[in-house]
């Protein structure tokens, strides 16, 4: 394999920003019980963004329905 077809490594580009902030122990429960319903158990990240989707999405603040 050349230098030129060499696969990179870690997760692939996204258009995305990080954001880094602390929850309170009852956010974080509650968190945790609303992945505990879903059918693939998301971690807390993955449920995080679900939850900001689905409220932006509801009040019409999403530009697309990625």
């Amino acid at each position: 394999m050349t230098t030129k077809n060499k696969r990179g490594r870690g997760r692939p580009t996204v258009d995305s920003e990080r954001v880094d902030t602390r929850l309170s122990r009852d956010i974080l429960d509650g968190l945790d019980a609303y992945s505990a319903t879903q059918e693939d158990e998301p971690g807390r990240a993955e449920a995080v963004r679900r939850i900001v989707r689905d409220w932006l999405s509801r009040r019409g603040y999403l530009k697309s329905g990625k």
